[in-house]
């Protein structure tokens, strides 16, 4: 089987796209030959030599132009196109693959229903998503996947956990209003005004537009005023390939997410067996009741930190395994790059 996967970058260094190069290797090793056009500049790093990475230009225009150019130009030698995540990349080649009898296979991820993701339904052959919330516009096209987390690099610890002074958490993310990270530094200083002043918070992202920098410089004004420092922590970006580390210093990673999608990062915390707490919709029926919070409430998620700091070492670790288990048997790498290979079978 040869394919062309269309997705924004491929390079195990970037800190937002760096969990895709995983899957970029994982779906070489199952094909004979794989194309892959990137919207930005890639690193192919040490990939396999079956795996072709096709750099579009700079410029705007010029992108367009050598995508469609590109496709047209494999199309004849491939069995089906794999476009990831953005609805353009599917709007853009089209009807190409139609004329070629080629299947297109979609992956997004999103509660939001735009224009773009409306005509992508109407062009792609299927829709793969990691949850029914991640996809919430009626469509019989669509199959809920599963997440593709790679369970062997994200992993627990197999010895004991060490004893320790603080209370650890961490949030991992773009920095952006939609992750309500005042809530997080709120219920820092709640538990300190309580004397629970053991609490440490580690954020770990950047802005993903230059305006959001306004939103992180209005944090640290945040943690500055309520004289946190020494408590909330910026860590800026960090590779994917490194987050392991940090999720298993962690006592318990926060994630207030407003997107309604499965959000990456809680299902790696998971998979290192670490406890969550998310306001995220799409982890309710999967996670336990005690587990889940509410965005903007910080007095609430000040109680459920302060409750997970009592929680008893058997309950702990129980739902340390469940969480890890939810992850192997539904969200793992391996399932997923077979369903996605099935769908051009």
């Amino acid at each position: 089987m040869k394919l062309l996967m269309i997705t924004r970058k491929v390079d195990i260094n970037d800190s937002r796209m760096g969990f895709f190069y995983q899957w970029v290797r994982a779906i070489g090793e199952k094909v004979e030959k794989l194309y892959v056009i990137t919207w930005q500049k890639s690193d192919r790093g040490e990939l396999p030599a079956n795996i072709e990475i096709i750099n579009l230009p700079q410029n705007k225009l010029l992108k367009i132009i050598s995508l469609r150019f590109n496709t047209l130009r494999l199309l004849p030698k491939i069995d089906g196109i794999f476009c990831h995540m953005n609805p353009e990349y599917t709007i853009l080649i089209a009807p190409l693959p139609k004329i070629f009898g080629k299947k297109v296979v979609s992956w997004y991820t999103h509660s939001a229903v735009s224009f773009r993701s409306r005509l992508m339904e109407k062009l792609t052959d299927r829709i793969l998503t990691a949850s029914k919330e991640s996809f919430l516009l009626p469509s019989k096209k669509v199959l809920v996947t599963g997440h593709g987390i790679d369970t062997k690099n994200f992993f627990p610890i197999d010895s004991a956990e060490p004893l320790k002074d603080n209370f650890d958490l961490l949030s991992v993310g773009r920095i952006s209003p939609t992750k309500d990270y005042e809530s997080m530094i709120k219920a820092v200083n709640i538990l300190s005004d309580q004397n629970i002043k053991n609490v440490r918070l580690k954020i770990i992202g950047e802005p993903a537009l230059p305006e959001q920098q306004v939103y992180l410089d209005s944090l640290k004004q945040m943690v500055k005023v309520m004289k946190l420092e020494n408590q909330v922590e910026f860590l800026g970006s960090v590779q994917n390939i490194s987050l392991r580390k940090y999720f298993l210093d962690a006592d318990a990673v926060i994630n207030l997410s407003g997107t309604g999608s499965l959000d990456k990062a809680v299902l790696e915390a998971m998979a290192c067996g670490r406890l969550v707490l998310t306001s995220n919709i799409a982890f309710k029926l999967i996670l336990p009741p005690e587990l889940m919070v509410e965005q903007n409430q910080p007095k609430a998620l000040a109680e459920r930190i302060e409750f997970l700091i009592n929680l008893s070492g058997e309950k702990k670790r129980q739902w340390q395994n469940q969480l890890r288990q939810e992850v192997v048997n539904n969200h793992n790498l391996d399932n997923l790059i077979k369903k996605i290979i099935e769908q051009f079978s």
